[in-house]
């Protein structure tokens, strides 16, 4: 099963700017706002929005605050229901909603939850080709988080389809593919999620993972070294040291040539 670090929602404000923009719409961009740099006051204050009849708007402001706060397992429900409110009033933001759902639930350990809310969001025409290329990496987190790793893979085929610039979908794919040992593949989706991202400590410790797979000790030694030299102090280095450690202790000490008399 591959593990996948959180992934911080980013709601959307209303999509066409308006002449004159209603009431709740400037509430609702104001408080994406203040979710943004104080999440704790904008739980308080979209909580108090939505009990005073603010609608599917303050849902989805909160929602938002609760993932922005960490507290996905609290988000999924109000984006869920933000997201079936919208829907009902044929606001097109709706599939954002499902989207932002999905990707919460997947947060909160919930892949059944998120598969539903993300074909929901696909389902749509509302979403633009990148925002459907992160629903569908979303997807496949799901998919493979539920062991069917056949219908991941094609929702990462058609990411980086929808979106050649997605570095998330080469990365996951590489991965994926790794886990599968299809070292081929592994290997050109990493190569390519290099050039896409060439700074990225996640990168730079898959490619040392895929190397390792295929026996290459020397290269997963130096990606895993690269990995230190670009993110000293993220978790992916924690993981590379932890790793050259154990290439170490596996390598046999070079046995020195008895000297000549």
């Amino acid at each position: 099963m591959l593990h996948f670090l959180p992934i911080l929602l980013q709601l959307a404000a209303p999509a066409a700017a308006q002449p004159l923009p209603t009431l709740d719409e400037v509430q609702f961009t104001e408080c994406l706002d203040l979710a943004r740099k104080d999440p704790a006051s904008a739980i308080s204050s979209a909580s108090l929005w939505a009990q005073q009849n603010g609608g599917y708007l303050a849902r989805a402001c909160h929602g938002f605050a609760l993932a922005t706060d960490f507290k996905f397992d609290l988000a999924v429900p109000i984006l869920t229901e933000a997201a079936t409110l919208a829907e009902t009033k044929g606001d097109p933001r709706a599939a954002r909603f499902w989207a932002q759902a999905g990707n919460a639930a997947i947060a909160a350990g919930q892949p059944d939850v998120a598969v539903d809310a993300l074909g929901k969001a696909l389902a749509s025409k509302a979403l633009d080709s990148n925002e459907r290329a992160d629903s569908e990496v979303d997807r496949a987190r799901a998919f493979v988080a539920l062991g069917k790793n056949a219908d991941g893979e094609a929702a990462l085929a058609t990411a980086r389809q929808l979106a050649p610039e997605n570095g998330a979908a080469w990365l996951l794919s590489a991965t994926l593919a790794r886990r599968l040992n299809k070292l081929p593949d592994a290997l050109a989706f990493i190569q390519t999620a290099a050039a896409v991202l060439p700074s990225d400590p996640a990168v730079a410790l898959e490619a040392g993972n895929i190397a390792i797979a295929a026996g290459d000790d020397d290269t997963a030694r130096k990606q895993w070294e690269q990995v230190i030299k670009i993110g000293p102090n993220s978790r992916q280095a924690a993981t590379a040291t932890a790793q050259l450690a154990a290439l170490a202790a596996a390598t046999p000490a070079p046995t020195s040539e008895p000297q000549s008399r």
